[in-house]
């Protein structure tokens, strides 16, 4: 079994499903609610021990009762957690999905948590890959400092652009994107020609740019292609791009997948995570 880090935010979840949003200053009515252990290394995190796979998570989780529901819930999961700042809050959010299962989200800003001084020595031992999603910084930097120096593959959740991500590209194997994710340079630039400049720039083995439910395009070794998602009853996308993360993961280094046959397995996960409220699908993940 191949055990995966993951460094980055947590956050906990409320979530509601609603016929339609309401307008502002305004009441609605959901028709059902859930609650859960969110953010993208936490679910991504979940999701690779759900497949098959041995995950630590390495983030800021801190105090209160969100905390303690959070660590509860993923180690529920089977994910084992460093908190690397425990005086701080967990970020929470408040998630509402609409009759299309489009997610609209507000949540509470990390920006001003950090973890200070430098965070406690990340164990590599027996590690097949590590992913960062560019929160928390100086988490971000040590840890990738950490798998570099060990030559352990590192896999960039690449959201949104954060300057973190000028020092962590030159030591990432994969980057896993936003259609929207771009660094200053490629600002303007369309999808395919930002995930050929990225590869091109950094060597990277892959880099693929998740787009809801347009396909994903990928740039490998083998050249520019696009690789469907399949299509589902959308009940909800939260998630859906740390899903497709965690399944990458799994598929990639746990069964030692080609990158693009390991993304192709990845998409199938995420497309059937957004079938169900939350981040975890309800069937058999096979």
């Amino acid at each position: 079994m191949a055990r995966f880090v993951c460094g980055g935010l947590t956050t906990f979840d409320l979530a509601y499903l609603a016929e339609e949003l309401p307008e502002r200053g305004r009441k609605g009515t959901a028709g059902t609610s859930y609650f859960d252990v969110g953010g993208p290394v936490a679910n991504a995190a979940v999701t690779a021990v759900l497949l098959g796979s041995d995950a630590v998570v390495h983030s800021v989780l801190g105090t209160g009762p969100f905390a303690r529901e959070a660590v509860q819930r993923l180690t529920g999961y089977g994910v084992a957690i460093v908190d690397h700042e425990p005086s701080i809050d967990l970020p929470v959010a408040s998630v509402w999905i609409d009759r299309s299962g489009e997610r609209t989200i507000l949540s509470t800003d990390n920006k001003r948590s950090e973890v200070r001084g430098r965070p406690e020595v990340v164990d590599l031992e027996g590690v097949a890959a590590m992913l960062l999603d560019g929160h928390y910084p100086n988490l971000q930097l040590a840890m990738a400092s950490a798998a570099a120096a060990a030559e352990v593959p590192i896999v960039l959740d690449g959201g949104r652009w954060r300057q973190v991500f000028a020092d962590l590209l030159p030591v990432a194997t994969e980057l896993i994107m936003t259609g929207t994710f771009r660094p200053p340079g490629l600002a303007e630039a369309p999808v395919v020609e930002a995930v050929v400049a990225l590869r091109d720039e950094y060597g990277l083995s892959l880099v693929a740019a998740s787009r809801g439910a347009a396909p994903i395009v990928v740039s490998d070794e083998s050249g520019v292609a696009e690789i469907e998602v399949p299509r589902v009853d959308v009940v909800d996308t939260t998630g859906a791009g740390d899903v497709l993360h965690g399944a990458y993961l799994h598929y990639r280094y746990t069964e030692g997948r080609s990158p693009r046959d390991a993304m192709t397995d990845a998409a199938r996960i995420a497309s059937d995570s957004c079938r169900v409220l939350g981040a975890r699908t309800l069937t058999d993940p096979g």
